[in-house]
């Protein structure tokens, strides 16, 4: 009897030693997309913050000024007009996804014509659909629409759905280049959209914005995933006025 309970606290030592070594693998966010839905469109990180939790992600600046990509661990803005440009380490943002890449499943996908293809079947292949995945796809597109934003201003709390509906939108034709996004579950929807978030950088840096449709020059399409294990959550902080009032939470969803 005392030898099996001996060997049993072993067991569970041994367990709790293993899980705390397991390394964090976590997506960092910063806000939450409710937030934007209700017209929240400050924060107080900073660009140069968000280096330091990751080299890959997404998000826009404050008061909408401009598209957020993170790429190899460059941060780019994209501004209304569709230009691209490196983005200052001082730059705001109110809202981001960002994690460290280290691809962890290489999945290929076969006869894939559209976005809309493409998202529907990474649904049908994910390891889990209740974890959290870093997406990674460098594509060629045939027809691409990029979705971009534009500055409002400061007292403007007008939601983001609404904006939306008349975002600058880049049409693109034969542009190669990397989709970077997240596969978020639906529980997540209050904090940003779910199933999916993807932006596009093309491979000239010229060329980027939220991705809305497009269909792919080849119908074979390789998905890098690295999934995670954790999710950290940041609010803006105290001063941040818009944030601390109350506001009616939205239905999950796939667009803004």
């Amino acid at each position: 009897m005392i030898k099996k309970l001996f060997n049993t606290i072993v067991v569970t030592a041994l367990f709790a030693f293993l899980k705390a070594q397991q390394p964090v693998d976590k997506i960092f966010h910063y806000s939450s997309m409710d937030a934007m839905r209700n017209g929240v469109y400050t924060g107080d990180l900073t660009v140069q913050d968000l280096k330091k939790k990751g080299d890959f992600g997404l998000g826009t600046y404050n008061l909408l000024d401009g598209e957020l990509i993170a790429l190899d661990g460059n941060v780019y803005r994209i501004a209304s007009d569709g230009s691209v440009e490196i983005a200052d380490n001082k730059r705001l943002v109110p809202f981001g996804s960002f994690t460290f890449f280290k691809k962890d499943h290489l999945i290929t996908l076969e006869n894939i014509q559209t976005t809309d293809m493409l998202m529907k079947k990474l649904l049908e292949v994910l390891p889990s659909s209740n974890r959290f995945y870093a997406v990674k796809i460098e594509t060629t597109f045939m027809n691409v629409t990029l979705g971009g934003a534009e500055k409002v201003h400061e007292k403007d709390t007008t939601g983001i759905a609404v904006l939306m509906k008349t975002r600058p939108l880049y049409k693109k034709q034969n542009i190669k280049g990397t989709l970077t996004g997240f596969y978020n579950p639906s529980y997540i929807g209050g904090l940003d959209l779910s199933p999916f978030h993807f932006h596009f950088l093309s491979e000239d840096k010229r060329v980027g914005g939220h991705l809305i449709e497009g269909t792919f020059d080849s119908a074979k399409i390789t998905v890098q995933l690295d999934e995670k294990n954790a999710y950290e959550l940041i609010l803006p902080g105290k001063s941040n006025d818009g944030y601390r009032r109350q506001w009616k939470s939205s239905e999950p969803s796939a667009q803004y």
